[in-house]
């Protein structure tokens, strides 16, 4: 919903009748606020499903989609995209280290060549990089056209998928670029994640441990239960857990999107818990890291940062690790050095409103920030670091 308002107050000096104000003030309220619905769909590109064509209505609607999901889906997707007004399928190559600029043109380049209209319509069918390409894109088309989200990856289902926002990456730094352009709606079919492999949905699982510590024990407890089943069955067994775990990690995502939406209310955001050493660890690897994989570094770090401090019991730092480790999510990378981690740091600083705002757990569905620079100190740093390196789950 768009409110608009005017409001100014004029003060008029000089000879009377003038007609001229020495001082005049204007101000306008335009806060632009969208409200948009996570769907968990069943099928959703079954011969009878009226989902997604419903989701699209009758407006004239690009589809940007991957290689690899074109070649799983593409011959059930394109006849249903025949009861729409779909008039274009994109392929692009969408990965973490082409994600840039050029993806975003092409978009609007072919969105511009079928001549969609201010009712236009953009979707994404994919993971969480394709639907960051395709929001920048829909943001900037038209100064802003809709987007309909289908994520296909565990990431995209519970993560990059039902934010708000859109980036790419720009000069080496990791989603530099970027917009606030919720989409209409994000249609999650867990059938997706049949055909992801298993890497993959092992990164997506980060996300989940993610915030079952900063939020949802319950979730956390889930996943040290299931975690290798659902990631072994894709998903499939056992269902009924499958359904929870994504449930859970969608509605405690969206719980502290919520709460600063445009991220305009404050720098501090319990969702950035893993995503401040993660992006500088992903850049210096060439994005060859999986996202999730840099995130459970992350975590492992920011928890061993916690209990260097006092702030996490061991036995609770243990059980992190001990489930990332369970879950085969790397704890450690060599790349992430002291050098790195201050890099890490000041950039967080830079992005963070002048804080580093770092979010370590302080129990499971418990988490704190530290604020400032020196709330890490080097020395903190280093032993963490040399903790990690060990690969071992005693204190130190």
């Amino acid at each position: 919903m768009l409110s608009n308002s005017l409001e100014g107050t004029v003060s008029v000096g000089g000879n009377a009748g003038s007609g001229s104000p020495e001082w005049a003030s204007v101000s306008m309220d335009c806060e632009a606020r969208a409200r948009y619905r996570v769907r968990l769909c069943e099928s959703l590109l079954r011969p009878g499903s009226t989902v997604l064509p419903e989701a699209m209505a009758d407006r004239k609607a690009l589809l940007v989609t991957t290689p690899t999901v074109e070649r799983i889906y593409g011959g059930t997707m394109r006849p249903m995209l025949r009861k729409t007004n779909t008039v274009s399928t994109l392929v692009l190559d969408v990965r973490e280290e082409t994600k840039s600029m050029d993806l975003v043109e092409t978009v609007c380049k072919e969105a511009m060549s079928h001549g969609l209209n201010r009712r236009g319509l953009l979707v994404s069918f994919g993971g969480g990089i394709c639907s960051d390409v395709v929001t920048l894109a829909a943001s900037l088309i038209r100064r802003g056209i809709g987007h309909l989200r289908v994520p296909t990856t565990l990431i995209g289902q519970i993560d990059a998928g039902i934010g708000l926002k859109g980036a790419v990456n720009f000069c080496g730094k990791k989603s530099f670029i970027g917009c606030f352009h919720p989409p209409e709606q994000v249609l999650i079919d867990p059938a997706f994640l049949r055909s992801v492999p298993r890497r993959c949905l092992v990164s997506g699982i980060a996300e989940a441990i993610k915030m079952g510590i900063v939020r949802d024990p319950d979730l956390f407890e889930l996943l040290e239960r299931w975690s290798v089943e659902l990631v072994e069955s894709g998903f499939e067994q056992p269902a009924a857990q499958g359904r929870v775990l994504l449930q859970r990690s969608i509605q405690a995502m969206l719980e502290q999107l919520q709460q600063n939406p445009y991220e305009d209310r404050t720098y501090e955001r319990l969702v950035d818990f893993g995503h401040t050493f993660s992006p500088a660890l992903e850049a210096v690897l060439g994005f060859e890291i999986q996202h999730g994989e840099a995130v459970a570094v992350d975590i492992a770090l920011s928890a061993t940062i916690a209990r260097a401090l006092g702030l996490l019991a061991p036995e609770v730092w243990r059980r992190i690790l001990r489930l990332l480790s369970t879950a085969s999510l790397p704890i450690f990378a060599r790349q992430l050095d002291l050098g790195l981690c201050r890099d890490a740091l000041t950039e967080a600083c830079r992005h963070r409103g002048g804080c580093i705002n770092l979010v370590v757990p302080a129990g499971i569905g418990r988490a704190v920030f530290l604020k400032r620079r020196d709330d890490v100190p080097d020395s903190v740093l280093e032993h963490s670091l040399a903790c990690l390196s060990t690969g071992t789950l005693e204190d130190s």
